[in-house]
């Protein structure tokens, strides 16, 4: 079985998860001293990357981590309502058109296709849904007695622990994938892990480092590249 394997954050869609939590939490006016904080926190943190002082890829991680904050303490029914709007409001909208054009070649190719991203899995699989895929690989949301914590479970689906998530999922739900025929798109340094799984790795409207990188390899670049 082939497969095709689409990151969600920049490669499917122009929008960000944690721009469109933003948007819900403002518009719906919720949780806005939480929002500001977690904000506030976190975009202090680029000034340190831009320093030396912290990693790009811990500044990424600890963005994919911490935004399961701005759910804690919700019921999980709170959260399924936020992830519909996510999806018809945010996530939909801003699907790139030739890449969304591409999963449905691949669908009516009958090829096994997986959104594998760093967003949180319960979002995904409501984006799967409109989508009409099946299967899904992201970060996983902690729950106790039915309550966000306000954690994930670790390891979050980010850099090399996203290409061992999906290898794991393919095994465990028993997934025959000839990965030297499949393909696997994504726009960030930071996929280079899932594509390099691949036979038919796909740079989407890669940033500079990824540009850089499917250049020198000779990999497909869909887009142009965006400035990071």
């Amino acid at each position: 079985m082939i497969a095709a394997f689409f990151d969600l954050d920049g490669t499917l869609c122009t929008e960000h998860v944690w721009r469109a939590l933003t948007k819900y939490f403002k518009e719906h006016r919720r949780r806005r001293l939480l929002l500001n904080a977690f904000l506030a926190t976190h975009f202090t943190l680029w000034p340190l990357h831009r320093l030396g002082l912290l990693s790009r890829e811990r500044f990424f991680r600890l963005w994919v981590n911490d935004m399961a904050w701005l759910l804690v303490g919700l019921r999980h029914e709170e959260g399924q309502a936020i992830f519909r709007w996510i999806t018809d409001q945010a996530l939909i909208p801003s699907l790139r058109p030739d890449v969304a054009e591409a999963l449905r070649d691949h669908q009516a190719e009958g090829h096994q296709v997986i959104l594998v991203s760093g967003a949180f899995e319960e979002l995904l699989a409501h984006l799967g849904e409109r989508l009409g895929v099946q299967h899904v690989v992201g970060t996983r949301l902690e729950l106790n007695h039915w309550r966000y914590s306000g954690r994930v479970v670790k390891p979050s689906c980010f850099g090399c622990d996203k290409a061992t998530r999906l290898t794991e999922f393919l095994v465990n739900n028993a997934l025959d994938i000839d990965l030297s025929l499949s393909f696997a798109y994504g726009d960030s340094i930071f996929d280079v892990p899932v594509l390099e799984l691949v036979g038919n790795p796909v740079a989407v409207y890669p940033d500079t480092q990824l540009w850089d990188y499917a250049s020198q390899r000779g990999w497909q670049i869909l887009g142009e590249p965006k400035e990071t």
